[in-house]
């Protein structure tokens, strides 16, 4: 399989799953639309992860070597400290840049989900950060840090990232996306910010439920 085969699968499958996702919710609210939402989620992620493994080619990122698995567990761990500061940050810069209050809405519709439907755990920690990696790292960042260079294909990854996943708060998701990326980099594997990405959800979570 070619890059661009593999880039154009991936990016249907995504694209595939976010409409069909947002057709169902908005059709059918409650707990219908998020069972068939987490089923959508998770066939779309087992879909893209097949995808992916056909793909021998390395990417522009892969391409200097990939670190040992020891290492991107290291990376991807430690990853989540550097993404929880990075969501600090994105929240005061947009803060005093646009006068945009913090605000905890996004998670608070997430809890409600779950409450309602808790097999959505599954799709909002698992599977659309599997998906999200694939298409936003290894597709976009992957293929584009050869043509623009690293900077700006984190930049320019980091920004579909941030509209795409959370437009309302598109700075802060574009900052972490770019930490993603540079986790990518860092390891040569997309393991690496795959790990940060469940674990930082997981954290926010537990801590929320918890608190």
């Amino acid at each position: 399989m070619s890059l661009r085969q593999h880039a154009i699968q991936l990016i249907a499958t995504y694209l595939g799953y976010f409409l069909a996702s947002t057709l169902c919710l908005h059709f059918f609210p409650g707990s219908a639309g998020l069972w068939a939402a987490t089923i959508l989620a998770i066939t779309a992620a087992l879909v893209a992860w097949h995808f992916n493994r056909q793909l021998v080619i390395p990417t522009a990122v892969e391409a200097p070597g990939v670190s040992p698995a020891q290492v991107q567990v290291g990376w991807g761990l430690g990853g989540i400290a550097i993404v929880l500061v990075a969501e600090l940050i994105g929240t005061k810069l947009s803060s005093w840049l646009f006068l945009q209050p913090a605000s905890r809405q996004p998670l608070a519709a997430l809890m409600a989900a779950i409450t309602t439907t808790p097999a959505y755990a599954l799709a909002a920690v698992v599977a659309l950060p599997v998906l999200e990696e694939l298409v936003f790292r290894r597709v976009v960042f992957g293929n584009l840090a050869g043509v623009t260079g690293t900077f700006g294909a984190a930049v320019i990854s980091g920004l579909l990232f941030g509209f795409a996943t959370d437009p309302a708060h598109w700075l802060t998701a574009t900052l972490v996306g770019i930490v993603y990326s540079y986790l990518y980099h860092a390891t040569g594997s997309v393991n690496a910010p795959l790990i940060a990405h469940i674990g930082t959800i997981a954290l926010t979570l537990g801590y929320a439920f918890t608190h």
